[in-house]
């Protein structure tokens, strides 16, 4: 048997999101980045791009240090540059 649901939530906040976030695991964070590409790279014209360049500017320095330690870390997985 198979059952299908389908919920609407049109009041999540941004806290709540980061709550489920860092309530999962590494394989599932990592998916849910692969997840977040797979729908974005969709959008027409300037897409992802334009929409990471409108985040960037409405970061606070909490956001913009997550981001740059992940990417640090996306750029070298096994730290192997890290001296």
């Amino acid at each position: 048997m198979k059952i299908t649901r389908i919920i609407t939530i049109d009041d999540i906040t941004p806290a709540e999101l980061a709550e489920v976030f860092t309530s999962m695991d590494d394989f599932e964070q990592a998916k849910f980045f692969g997840h977040v590409w797979k729908i974005a790279r969709t959008w027409p014209g300037a897409g992802w791009c334009q929409q990471s360049s409108a985040i960037a500017k409405r970061l606070d320095n909490d956001g913009r240090d997550c981001i740059a330690k992940l990417a640090e870390w996306a750029a070298d997985p096994e730290g192997l540059l890290a001296s």
